[in-house]
């Protein structure tokens, strides 16, 4: 009777548990003739070399736990697992990700922070075209994109006009289930660490983060896997599902 990993308002299930009722009734079939891609931000952070080993021993998979062993020693994580002056040597690289209906990826090194207007810059110069290139015959495509501010704001909605991209409804805050992009995350993540080396500098690293990305195989079907996705919701009650 283990916890997932987020212990969900009731509030927040009935949002979720409405946005999948909203959806019920689509097939496979349906999202993909009316939902072109699926996108999202993703951070990597880069750890110098002798900070590497440290990272490696502390980083583990999520534990699923009750409420009573959330509370014991064992189970609690430090609030800092290096020294702040340690810290400042730690960096970090945001990957913008696009997967479209038909399997194609598109992955984009973003400056840190990202903001509105650079979010806005990257829609006119990366990702309209792209999507223009790989829907040809479309007047208008349609993107699924989280709910971050930066992606919603008026000047990123100008800029998605611009390039005649939609986006449904905002997703309900705090649920990377359902967005399937979310299942390209893990597998970039394990294989950076799989290709690194004790000597890599950042920009090394940063450039590996596009490749990782692009390198998930089962692309097309991730949108077609929404109608999986809205019965594991109603299944769990509002409560995350597992990716």
């Amino acid at each position: 009777n283990k916890l997932s990993k987020s212990r969900v308002s009731n509030s927040l299930a009935k949002k979720r548990l409405a946005f999948c009722k909203s959806h019920e009734d689509k097939t496979a079939f349906d999202w993909k003739h009316t939902l072109q891609a699926v996108a999202d931000l993703k951070e990597f952070t880069w750890y110098p070399r002798d900070l590497r080993s440290r990272f490696k021993q502390l980083r583990a998979p999520w534990t699923y736990m009750t409420e009573a062993e959330q509370k014991k020693p064992e189970f609690l994580r430090p609030k800092r697992w290096f020294a702040k002056k340690e810290w400042k040597r730690v960096r970090k690289q945001k990957i913008f990700g696009l997967v479209t209906s038909t399997g194609k990826k598109l992955a984009v090194p973003c400056p840190t922070p990202m903001n509105t207007a650079s979010f806005a810059e990257l829609v006119r110069k990366k990702v309209g075209p792209f999507l223009k290139r790989s829907f040809p015959r479309k007047q208008s495509v349609q993107i699924l994109l989280d709910g971050e501010k930066i992606f919603h704001s008026p000047v990123a909605k100008s800029a998605l006009r611009d390039k005649n991209i939609k986006v449904p409804p905002k997703s309900p805050a705090h649920s990377p289930g359902l967005n399937p992009i979310e299942n390209t995350w893990p597998l970039a993540e394990r294989r950076l660490r799989d290709l690194e080396k004790d000597g890599d500098s950042f920009d090394v690293f940063a450039g590996r983060c596009v490749e990782a990305v692009k390198a998930y195989s089962s692309a097309a079907a991730l949108i077609t896997s929404m109608p999986q996705r809205m019965r594991k919701w109603f299944e769990r009650i509002g409560a995350v599902i597992f990716k």
